[in-house]
């Protein structure tokens, strides 16, 4: 028997519904997933690595206090951005302090010339070193900088290039101190003190319990997707963190630790800018 006008109507409105929804569904499973490769900081905002030593314990050497046996390599790509009028501190990278909240270790932009980075050891001055091809005024310019220690040479490198090589003995000394990627504290873990703010994108941390051979920085810089330019079963185990910012948080969200060594970190967005881009090294 023939549908009615109205039941024909309905059915008719019926399958074209159950089409939208399939059609729907459909691309909707197709869109391309969201690609993140870095982190954006401004004018407050930034990444707080919470280190797991307990003071007066023995050392444990997957957290941040591994630092103190004063071997070590820290990585990071990352692009800077206009700093605004007034600004005269210099921006920060990287730092981790003693318990007079001195830098360890520290690395920043010096803000009166954008092709140049700070680099702070034991709590003192290691110089000012120009790295070649690095803006940090230009957003879209990554530039890439490491730098090693071995308890007597400190190698500064940039953009695959070696800076300058220092002769230095220090005993490094953490404490319980927290790190930070884009900013700095007076005082150890004192997040009243925090200034020197980060202006740009940070699109990878990484920190070593080996010094990274000068031979490899070029490869390193040209692959800042890859950890190690050869496989070796135990390759990674000097890793010590790994932050890459592949994927998008707000303030108080959790940033794990892709080395495995638990040292998790947590974004603070402050009072600034705190955001996520798929431009990368």
């Amino acid at each position: 028997m023939m549908a009615s006008f109205p039941n024909a109507l309905y059915l008719f409105r019926r399958r074209h519904l159950g089409m939208a929804i399939v059609l729907t569904a459909l691309l909707a499973c197709c869109e391309e997933p969201e690609v993140i490769n870095s982190i954006v900081l401004g004018g407050g905002s930034y990444v707080q690595i919470t280190n797991r030593q307990v003071v007066g314990q023995s050392l444990d050497s997957t957290s941040l206090a591994a630092l103190n046996e004063d071997t070590f390599s820290l990585e990071i790509w990352a692009a800077g951005d206009t700093l605004p009028a007034g600004i005269t501190e210099s921006p920060t990278l990287f730092m981790i302090s003693n318990a007079a909240g001195d830098d360890e270790i520290g690395l920043y932009r010096d803000p009166f010339d954008s092709s140049r980075i700070i680099v702070y050891l034991g709590h003192q001055f290691m110089g000012l070193y120009t790295v070649p091809g690095c803006d940090w005024n230009d957003p879209d310019v990554f530039t890439q900088v490491v730098i090693t220690y071995d308890g007597a040479t400190l190698n500064v490198y940039g953009n695959g290039e070696q800076l300058g090589s220092e002769t230095v003995s220090v005993d490094l000394d953490v404490a319980d101190s927290d790190a930070l990627i884009g900013a700095d504290w007076d005082d150890l873990n004192d997040t009243t003190t925090i200034s020197n703010f980060w202006y740009g994108a940070i699109d990878e941390v990484r920190l070593w319990t080996k010094v990274l051979p000068a031979g490899e920085m070029d490869f390193r810089y040209r692959n800042p997707d890859k950890l190690t330019r050869n496989y070796s079963p135990t390759g990674l185990d000097p890793l010590l963190g790994l932050w890459r910012f592949d994927q998008r948080g707000s303030d108080g969200d959790v940033v794990p630790d892709g080395s495995g060594k638990g040292n998790d970190a947590v974004l603070k967005a402050g009072a600034g800018r705190l955001d996520f881009t798929d431009a990368g090294a």
